[in-house]
């Protein structure tokens, strides 16, 4: 290469550059093709794209037909523009960002539950009506009970699980 004039020399992006933005973008594929069709919905693929998630998605994980399909994924991505590529990143980050911070909620309100008096499940089942009240009242003694006992807290987590299917987003 030191040999050729400047004006010869190769102009662009590297080989190796090339295959780890191709790597990339395969990536963020399979990360669309686990993501729930209302988040597909949100990153507004373009048409070619999406019906290759969904094929990708019918497919059995037997014979590597599951790997092939995420290649394909992978090469229509590339032919997106860099600004629906960002765009795209932005969504899927925008939900993973709103999911940490309902799941941080969902414990802290579990944990003031266990922690609290009766006051505080009033005031809960005040915000939430739709709750259980008789469901949350009793995984909150057995979790207490759990707490006191030393023992491993699957109330707490039943709990949890029960706040997280019944509370909105």
């Amino acid at each position: 290469m030191k040999d050729l004039p400047e004006d010869e020399l190769p102009s662009g992006p590297s080989k190796s550059q090339r295959k780890r933005d191709s790597t990339a973008l395969q990536e963020l594929g399979q990360q669309l093709t686990q993501a729930t069709a209302s988040i597909l919905a949100k990153c507004e693929l373009p048409e070619k794209v999406l019906a290759a998630i969904e094929e990708y998605q019918a497919l059995p994980e037997k014979h590597g037909a599951q790997r092939r399909q995420l290649q394909y994924v992978g090469k229509m991505m590339r032919l997106l523009d860099e600004p629906a590529i960002e765009r795209i990143h932005a969504q899927l980050n925008r939900n993973v960002e709103m999911d940490k911070r309902r799941f941080h909620r969902m414990e802290v309100l579990r944990d003031r539950l266990l922690v609290g008096d009766n006051t505080v499940l009033a005031e809960v089942l005040k915000e939430h009506p739709q709750l259980d009240a008789k469901a949350v009242g009793q995984l909150i003694r057995q979790a207490r009970k759990e707490q006191e006992r030393g023992q491993p807290p699957g109330s707490a987590r039943k709990l949890f699980k029960l706040l997280r299917e019944s509370l909105p987003s």
